[in-house]
């Protein structure tokens, strides 16, 4: 599984401020705990900006909640949390759980792939894959160009199933040209049609944003 933390900075003028108690306090601490296969990113395009992006892979929902317990019941992450707090540097943290397989998340292994431009966060609604997205989904992914690097289906809420992809690009113009190339693809525009013949509803986008990889980040 893995967690989404989105911190919602109040304005540019902060963001330093949760640099600095991300790198020198949250990610320290979580090193000391375990070997936690993680990302920070950075928010370029996004219904919120600034905002900071934390993704984090756990084993199991335990495991998720012990590490969060444990980092903050740390001294040195209480106080940095406490000076963002009275300097009121975030307007809200939201939260939300993938459940993904092994073979659908491929960082920090591919860490050359993530180095190099963008990534973009793409939710789909996709009435049709109730048991997951089906294998034609790669097929065509991977004909068109795009290889996430985390695949995953949103745990709880509404309108399900919702699947999350993270996708590196080298460019904008490399984001646009492939799903362009999507939209004329021959089978999923079959795909699309079966799905709205049987459910009223082909796969949608429900959110998307643009983000960098963080200087901080592990990857980085």
């Amino acid at each position: 599984m893995i967690a989404f933390e989105r911190f919602c900075v109040t304005d540019v003028g902060q963001v330093l401020h949760l640099r600095s108690y991300i790198a020198g306090a949250l990610l320290p601490c979580m090193d000391q705990l375990r070997n936690i296969p993680r990302m920070y990113l950075e928010a370029i395009v996004a219904p919120h900006t600034p905002e900071t992006l934390v993704l984090t892979v756990y084993s199991s929902f335990n495991e998720m909640l012990e590490v969060r317990n444990r980092t903050s019941s740390d001294p040195r992450v209480r106080r940095a949390w406490s000076r963002i707090e009275s300097a009121q540097v975030l307007d809200d943290v939201r939260s939300h759980v993938l459940i993904v397989s092994e073979e659908s998340v491929r960082f920090p292994a591919e860490s050359a792939i993530v180095k190099s431009g963008l990534f973009e966060v793409r939710t789909w609604y996709a009435p049709a894959w109730r048991e997951g997205p089906p294998p034609e989904v790669s097929s065509v992914l991977s004909r068109i160009g795009v290889r996430p690097i985390v695949g995953g289906a949103t745990a709880a809420g509404e309108h399900l199933p919702r699947f999350t992809y993270v996708v590196p690009f080298d460019s904008l113009a490399a984001r646009q040209q492939a799903w362009a190339r999507l939209d004329e693809d021959a089978q999923w525009r079959e795909m699309q049609r079966e799905s709205m013949s049987t459910y009223g509803s082909g796969v949608r986008t429900t959110a998307k944003a643009i983000y960098k990889l963080a200087p901080y980040s592990p990857l980085a």
